[in-house]
């Protein structure tokens, strides 16, 4: 059976995973090579793997848990943001990854990312403190719904 792109595209746009995952037979994901970023994340307490996106706009934008394959046998649970940044100024939509309880050297390894919940849509924050307890805020819903604790 032909499925649309279109089809695929719009159930993204319409925040739709699981018809998304319906029409392509498998669960959405992004994948790609850990680059280098500001390291903003880490200077807040989320360190984040940086994947480039390969299309100039994303048929997904938000925050996302999401689950990481490719850096060891199983699924690595996280939280993703996908867009530009607004409170950092950014401006080139990309991938940011924060892996639950698991800290490791991803330069330059090639992942895949699967969507697996919307948490929120991306906002602008007037502060980085505000973000920071968003982004504390939005790991805690990605917890929950892997039934994960929080660490001691």
């Amino acid at each position: 059976m032909r499925i649309s792109s279109t089809a695929v595209r719009q159930a993204l746009a319409d925040d739709n995973l699981a018809l998304a995952e319906s029409l392509l037979g498998h669960p959405f994901a992004i994948s790609g090579r850990v680059v280098h970023g500001d390291e903003l994340g880490r200077t807040i307490g989320f360190p984040t793997a940086n994947v480039p996106l390969r299309r100039q706009v994303s048929p997904v934008k938000g925050v996302y848990a999401v689950e990481v394959l490719g850096l060891g046998e199983k699924p690595l649970p996280g939280v993703a943001n996908i867009g530009t940044r607004p409170t950092v100024a950014g401006i080139r939509q990309q991938l940011e990854v924060h892996l639950l309880d698991v800290a490791m050297d991803l330069y330059g390894r090639h992942i895949q990312v699967v969507l697996r919940k919307k948490i929120r849509n991306e906002q602008r924050f007037a502060s980085l403190d505000e973000l920071k307890a968003q982004i504390a805020r939005d790991e805690l819903t990605a917890r929950e719904f892997f039934g994960l604790t929080k660490p001691a």
